[in-house]
């Protein structure tokens, strides 16, 4: 799928860049970033307690984690925030947890997280389809793996092979690609693993432009060199 031209950075198209939206029923592509220099992912424990993390804070704020990938020095997040608890309190709560349970572990101190978080909103079907598989290809493009269901800290085999080992909650654009869940989940799969290089480096700098700003029409200015 072509999804237009990209641009590296917001210099390139004199952006400025805007303050994080905050809302209910809001669903954001959330990135954080390790400081790691110092602190990275490193064994399975590492990444299991993260996910043993996102899912008490889930339960306690109650909002929607449709995706989440985790790679050795970041972590990508797909959430809705229905209300009233805001992505401010949920993206505080995941890292200052994490982090304490980190140093805790490993016997360290220090700053876990590079910052508090980077985040753009979704709201066409076509971006999140986007986001998702920009999630699912991380370890791929990172060559950790040659088939993006290999990688264990994902969703991916949720939606491409109905993998209930992390139950999700499916975004509402996967839901309204077929009736069915083999239809659905046959059409992700081929998706994601069916990019070419060039698309796949224009997806990259769209989604990463798009990062911080908010809405279609910001996002429509990441497409123009």
């Amino acid at each position: 799928m072509h999804l237009g031209r990209g641009t590296a950075c917001a210099k390139r198209i004199n952006m400025t860049w805007l303050t994080r939206p905050l809302g209910e029923g809001l669903c954001y592509h959330v990135r954080v970033q390790c400081n790691n220099r110092s602190f990275r992912f490193e064994t399975s424990e590492d990444f299991e307690r993260y996910i043993a993390l996102l899912w008490e804070v889930r339960k306690k704020h109650n909002f929607l984690l449709h995706h989440f990938t985790l790679m050795h020095t970041h972590v990508h997040l797909i959430i809705t925030t229905p209300g009233p608890i805001l992505l401010d309190t949920i993206m505080h709560a995941i890292n200052q947890r994490y982090a304490a349970d980190y140093h805790r572990r490993h016997q360290r101190c220090g700053h876990f997280w590079m910052n508090a978080y980077r985040c753009s909103v979704i709201d066409t079907d076509l971006y999140a389809w986007t986001c998702m598989r920009y999630l699912d290809r991380n370890a791929l493009r990172a060559g950790l793996v040659r088939d993006p269901a290999d990688w264990p800290w994902c969703g991916y085999n949720f939606y491409a092979h109905n993998d209930s080992h992390y139950p999700l909650d499916p975004h509402t654009s996967y839901l309204a690609l077929a009736e069915t869940a083999e239809t659905r989940a046959n059409w992700y799969r081929d998706f994601v693993t069916r990019l070419l290089a060039s698309d796949e480096q224009r997806e990259k700098e769209w989604i990463t432009c798009a990062m911080n700003l908010y809405g279609d029409r910001a996002r429509s200015k990441c497409k123009k060199r």
